[in-house]
């Protein structure tokens, strides 16, 4: 039985913008850093939660998350998120796909992502973010065929919220957060002594953030208006033809991180005084994490511009990273099934035993991984298994022809 509107298939792989696919690529790498570091347990937290005392090399992982991944990674995945579904609006309407169609069909992906999303919050990570896009999905249906100022009203109403909840990444040096032990948990999970012990408290971790999700959609709106509006102007697929345009995002957005980061990098490598300074410091560095999404995404679209233009294939490096930017579900979903067997206390217990220099390369391994797998699965011409469900739930059984081209 057809699950969607006879004629609406999946792009083709080979018909991809380049760009967009090798930054989400490389923006797995970030999360997977990011996401690490609540694996850690049995020490005191303090300024992004991250532990307390720790070694050089720890130190020098907390400055670069600081300054380059830490609230930086989630607004360049938003960005690319919603860029991605203007891609797919546009190319549906230029096969003359009517407006109603489309919008079912992302209803249709975006109800299924949610499901997607809230199995891998229950079952394996709790910090789960695609329930959370696939809700802000909903919203921009909504906003889709809205002219650009409505858009950029909408990020100026978010994005002072989206701020303000970054001050709580300053609420543990604050002291506010600091338990009786002197020891935060962000994840209690990771302290199961069996697997079945960890599902139960699994589901009492994710349940709460499914019930806030509608506020954490406020979180990720202002980086996917960003995205809307630049893939209006195909800022990510023809930076050529808006070369200052990009180039003053790139510097300014990536600038604005570094900016931005220096308060927290100086507190985790010298050490701080809780107060609530640190509230400041949150807001600021949540601030300038929404304009180094934009500024990664618009240094990738530079970075692959001349090939792209020239219409020559990529270099084995962005290849790599296109393989997975276009396996990205599957590539994160991979990643929280590798934590799962290293980081907790019932299977391996580096949770306990590794600092925030270990997980950053316990995590840049684990992206490693994901990036051969889907070089892999690039070469074989085949699609990750993630994505594969989600569209065939979406569009259906292709047709035999498309049967064995893989689709993005």
């Amino acid at each position: 039985m057809q699950l969607s509107p006879p004629g609406l298939q999946p792009t083709a792989t080979q018909a991809r913008a380049l760009a967009p696919d090798a930054a989400r690529g490389f923006a797995l790498l970030f999360i997977a850093i990011a996401n690490l570091t609540v694996y850690l347990y049995g020490r005191e937290q303090g300024i992004l939660f991250r532990p307390l005392d720790p070694g050089v090399g720890d130190r020098i992982a907390d400055v670069l998350g600081a300054l380059f991944i830490d609230n930086r990674s989630f607004p360049l995945f938003s960005l690319l998120f919603a860029y991605g579904l203007h891609q797919l609006v546009t190319r549906e309407e230029r096969r003359g796909t009517p407006w109603p169609v489309v919008r079912g069909l992302l209803a249709k992906r975006n109800t299924w992502l949610f499901v997607f999303g809230a199995l891998h919050g229950l079952l394996l990570f709790m910090g789960d973010i695609m329930h959370t896009y696939a809700l802000a999905g909903f919203v921009l249906i909504l906003l889709m065929r809205s002219p650009s100022w409505v858009l950029w009203l909408v990020f100026g109403i978010t994005a002072p919220l989206a701020i303000a909840f970054g001050s709580g990444d300053g609420a543990a040096a604050s002291g506010l957060s600091e338990m009786e032990t002197g020891a935060v948990v962000q994840m209690p999970s990771v302290l199961s002594e069996t697997f079945l012990d960890a599902q139960a408290a699994r589901v009492g971790e994710f349940l709460p953030f499914l019930a806030f999700a509608p506020l954490t959609v406020l979180g990720v709106l202002p980086p996917m208006m960003l995205g809307l509006i630049m893939a209006r102007h195909k800022l990510l697929e023809r930076p050529w033809e808006h070369a200052r345009t990009v180039r003053l995002i790139a510097t300014a957005g990536i600038a604005a991180a570094v900016i931005g980061g220096i308060p927290f990098a100086l507190g985790l490598a010298f050490g701080f005084e809780p107060g609530p300074v640190w509230f400041l410091a949150g807001s600021l560095h949540s601030a300038t994490g929404i304009l180094a999404g934009a500024g990664y995404a618009a240094l990738f679209a530079l970075i692959v511009a001349r090939s792209q233009r020239a219409g020559t294939a990529p270099g084995p490096i962005v290849g790599a990273l296109t393989a997975l930017g276009r396996r990205s579900m599957s590539g994160y979903l991979a990643q929280s099934v590798i934590f799962l067997l290293l980081m907790p206390a019932w299977s391996l217990g580096l949770g306990g035993t590794v600092g925030t220099g270990g997980a950053f390369l316990i995590g840049a391994g684990a992206w490693l991984v994901t990036l051969l797998g889907a070089v892999l699965l690039e070469r074989a011409g085949k699609p990750g298994p993630a994505e594969w469900a989600i569209r065939r739930l979406s569009y259906g059984k292709p047709p035999a022809s498309a049967a064995q081209s893989p689709h993005s």
